[in-house]
């Protein structure tokens, strides 16, 4: 909800030498009270849009749905519903596709579309936490919904069943969305990258080795083939690979794509489906009334609709509040950078499976990423632990200088408990829905979530099995 306080920073209007009432948004940023009355004052004046400080503002609208989020998640719902006939808003706090759907590793691969809550998985990340070079971290704090969030991890990967189960549900999501991206990338005029080479998940030690061929002896039945490669046949086919290896195993229904640009054609498609994006919308208050949300007031105005949907990725927990929901979503972060072109370039993409590493080998670059901190709302850049990707991917691959990045980037996975979405109706709510909480598989499961969101606001048969994503197995008005 919006609070009140004294601005302490520069205001837009007289500079940073004065001291204004302000408005506090959801997220923390501030808005001098002065400034958004003199701006409504124009707008009676003018009947037109006006600027707030840097943001523009402008007139009312009402839609049949708005969508909060501009992520790939929240533009390829809106896309969704928009061949359905609605009128579709999205309100995205910054510009479309700059969080966590930027700089991802660009892997659409149905071969890792498993719940992070994972069978074993606490045991294996506790002697990470002491490491600070580390694949997996999580920043120390005093916080009652951190331990609840912990505590829902480590009894949700303790079931192996219901493991299986997810993964399925993923899967399908997965293989439906991998699919819908080849179809987009045939018909876009925007090229984004995609290709469907395969992966080849690579491990060290023998242990690591078998258990990758059991998941992937779990998935094949789900529609995920592989084959089993020794370490001879790993070198012959990945020349780029140098270091100590026992073997792998090649999914060749896995594709790569560069997310940025994949976002930015998913946008367009919206767009011309009819969808109305709105960038520096970043929502200040909601409007409702027990069970019905209203409108929501943003910076660039006031909205209304009739079905609203929360799809805000890592910052779902902090708006979910203004919806008197308690969202368990935690931010993880992740890094990813560019490096030049190498003179053995991977023919496809490769997961150095105990490191934790992705290598996505587009024509011109080659893109490293790892890591998983759940740190909250935390951007900050720790550098070692970016080194460390480095080292770790130099260890493995013919890499002549992996200091030499070209772009550094970071992003925020939003992860639940149980590491599944949030597909569905908010419990309490009659207008009130999420799609939200992937983890690490937003990019790759994003045209399947679009379509069965879409598919439950409008009374369809669902396409997939929608039990698994229920939005209020967590989500409920309080």
């Amino acid at each position: 909800m919006v609070t009140r306080g004294l601005c302490r920073h520069a205001c837009p209007l007289c500079g940073s030498g004065v001291r204004h009432a302000s408005v506090k948004s959801i997220s923390g940023r501030y808005y001098p009270v002065r400034g958004i009355l003199l701006a409504w004052s124009e707008l009676l004046r003018s009947g037109s849009h006006f600027l707030l400080g840097r943001r523009d503002v402008v007139d009312e609208n009402s839609f049949d749905i708005a969508i909060i989020g501009g992520g790939v998640i929240g533009v390829a719902c809106a896309l969704e519903l928009a061949r359905r006939g609605a009128s579709v808003a999205v309100l995205e706090r910054d510009r479309i596709g700059h969080a966590c759907s930027f700089g991802n590793a660009g892997w659409l691969t149905p071969s890792l579309a498993r719940p992070l809550a994972a069978p074993g998985q606490v045991r294996r990340a506790l002697p990470w936490l002491l490491d600070g070079e580390s694949p997996f971290y999580i920043k120390p704090r005093l916080s009652l919904s951190l331990a609840r969030w912990l505590l829902g991890f480590a009894l949700s990967g303790r079931d192996w069943d219901r493991f299986e189960r997810n993964t399925r549900a993923l899967v399908e999501l997965c293989n439906f969305s991998t699919d819908a991206w080849e179809e987009l990338s045939e018909r876009s005029d925007r090229s984004f990258g995609y290709a469907r080479r395969g992966m080849l998940s690579v491990y060290e030690s023998q242990a690591g080795f078998d258990e990758g061929r059991r998941l992937a002896a779990m998935c094949e039945p789900f529609g995920v083939p592989y084959e089993v490669l020794s370490a001879e046949q790993v070198r012959a086919r990945e020349p780029v690979i140098k270091g100590r290896q026992v073997g792998a195993i090649f999914y060749p229904r896995d594709a790569q794509c560069e997310p940025d640009r994949a976002v930015l054609a998913l946008a367009e498609d919206a767009r011309a489906a009819g969808v109305t994006l709105y960038e520096d919308a970043e929502v200040l208050d909601v409007q409702r009334r027990a069970g019905t949300v209203h409108s929501v007031q943003t910076t660039r105005g006031t909205y209304r609709a009739d079905q609203f949907v929360l799809a805000a990725g890592a910052w779902s927990g902090q708006l979910g509040r203004a919806f008197a929901l308690r969202v368990p979503i935690l931010g993880a972060k992740g890094y990813s950078f560019l490096l030049p072109k190498l003179d053995r370039h991977p023919g496809c993409s490769i997961f150095l499976a105990e490191r934790k590493i992705g290598i996505n080998p587009h024509d011109e670059v080659l893109r490293l990423a790892g890591t998983l901190e759940i740190v909250g709302l935390d951007l900050s850049v720790n550098m070692r632990r970016v080194r460390a990707i480095a080292k770790g991917a130099a260890g493995m691959l013919a890499i002549a200088d992996p200091a030499r990045q070209v772009r550094l980037w970071r992003g925020l996975r939003p992860c639940t408990p149980d590491g599944m979405p949030m597909i569905g109706r908010a419990g309490g709510y009659e207008n009130l829905w999420l799609a939200t909480g992937h983890q690490m598989t937003g990019l790759k499961t994003a045209p399947g979530t679009g379509r069965l969101l879409a598919e439950l606001m409008t009374g369809q048969p669902p396409s997939f099995d929608p039990e698994p994503f229920r939005a209020d197995r967590y989500a409920r008005r309080r």
